[in-house]
């Protein structure tokens, strides 16, 4: 398996040429879509897809960009970190020159596009595209910065889980930066931007691109995406509208030292690399077993449609369950996870294949909740201790927790309730 050169002190402006195509980042808060990619009655798949690209996002407030809807086609998460080797002031000072500048370049791109901010862009002519950038903060920087106070108990790391097997290089961070937009090439111009008007002292740790398929190519925009082992990946999210969204999705902190993420959403970043040749030697069945769903149409086994509620009590004529004891549906339902709840926003990646031979392509997965402790943390937990069906298909690579607050009223920019003077 190849590895990341994150470790490398490349100079900002090779840095930027390295990455500029890559295409998809995270650090902050911020709003996304200015129109639906849905279409009225007549509105063809394609027709609601230009619409959408020719959008402008919103403004870097209110609900972060990422939990938007509809979810953008293409997406690039960036981690980065601020002042390696400098003391609790020095990153103090970073902060204060970084996060005020990458908040202010991102409500720009986001209305005007990014070429509107550099000359020679490689989105020149194009649209925002319905571009929108979130910003998030890790743990570490808080600590590095002396601020460990000032650290919520849900942004507290992860905790180790049986079935990771983590390359260091592709987790944590100090920063996310997240954008995603209709395009893919607006996405990279929007990379190469934000990074641009970086310091020196701000270094790459770990970036991946992802994707799904675009609103164009589908019989119907709305339907759930399809992930690389062709199951229906995303059915029974809580959307923003819905009553619950508020309590599962969005942190709401009136203790004294953490209104800083008041309004806000913690993420977890996952890489999970998928072993699809091992996936594709099995037989139909014998997947829908792993998942508890049928490829078909995504409708739980036993079930007629996709948003059927699955029945863990059914069985068959051979008394055996119908949907399987260590099947991922059963053991990640709220049933058996203590009513844990998430807004999951997963991407596929696909790098081709290393040096080796092998593969380079997965899910690039994104759990946004109120508090990893009632969310992500007894998922993964329940996939672990049940020895999940789906485990020896996937490898879980890369892990990062990030805290995405709420941008507007006292503060103007990502972090200044913690690093403004």
């Amino acid at each position: 398996m190849t590895t990341d050169r994150a470790g490398e002190n490349l100079s900002r402006r090779h840095l930027l040429y390295g990455m500029g195509a890559a295409g998809f980042a995270g650090l902050g808060s911020g709003a996304l879509v200015g129109a639906a990619v849905g279409g009225g009655s007549g509105t063809s798949g394609a027709e609601a897809a230009l619409s959408a690209a020719r959008s402008r996002g919103g403004p870097l407030d209110g609900v972060p960009a990422a939990l938007r809807t509809p979810t953008p086609c293409h997406v690039h998460l960036v981690a980065l970190d601020l002042g390696e080797s400098s003391g609790p002031e020095e990153v103090r000072s970073a902060a204060r020159t970084a996060l005020p500048v990458l908040s202010e370049e991102a409500r720009e791109i986001q209305e005007h596009g990014p070429a509107s901010r550099a000359q020679g862009s490689a989105s020149a002519g194009l649209r925002p595209a319905s571009l929108g950038v979130s910003l998030g903060l890790g743990s570490g920087l808080l600590r590095k910065a002396g601020l460990a106070e000032r650290v919520p108990p849900a942004l507290a790391d992860l905790p180790a889980f049986t079935s990771d097997r983590l390359t260091p290089s592709w987790c944590g961070g100090d920063l996310l930066v997240h954008v995603g937009a209709e395009d893919a090439l607006v996405v990279s111009s929007a990379i190469e931007h934000l990074l641009g008007v970086l310091d020196d002292d701000v270094r790459v740790r770990w970036s991946l691109p992802g994707f799904q398929r675009s609103a164009a190519v589908a019989s119907d925009p709305a339907d759930t995406p399809r992930n690389l082992m062709g199951q229906i990946d995303g059915t029974v999210n809580p959307e923003p509208d819905q009553t619950l969204f508020t309590s599962q999705v969005l942190a709401s902190h009136t203790e004294p030292g953490f209104t800083w993420m008041a309004g806000g959403s913690y993420v977890v970043v996952r890489r999970i690399r998928m072993l699809l040749r091992d996936w594709s030697a099995i037989d139909l069945s014998s997947r829908e077993a792993v998942i508890g769903r049928h490829l078909s149409n995504g409708a739980p086994l036993g079930g007629q449609e996709e948003g059927s509620r699955p029945d863990l009590a059914a069985r068959n004529e051979d008394g055996s369950p119908m949907i399987p004891a260590n099947a991922h549906i059963r053991l990640t339902s709220s049933e058996n996870t203590l009513g844990a709840r998430m807004l999951r926003r997963g991407f596929n990646f696909d790098l081709g294949w290393d040096s080796d031979g092998v593969r380079q392509a997965g899910l690039l997965f994104t759990a946004w909740q109120a508090d990893p402790a009632s969310g992500f943390i007894p998922v993964q937990r329940a996939m672990d201790e049940g020895e999940d069906a789906l485990n020896p298909f996937i490898r879980q690579e890369g892990s990062a927790l990030f805290a995405v607050p709420q941008v507007g009223g006292r503060q103007t920019w990502v972090g200044q309730e913690l690093f403004g003077e």
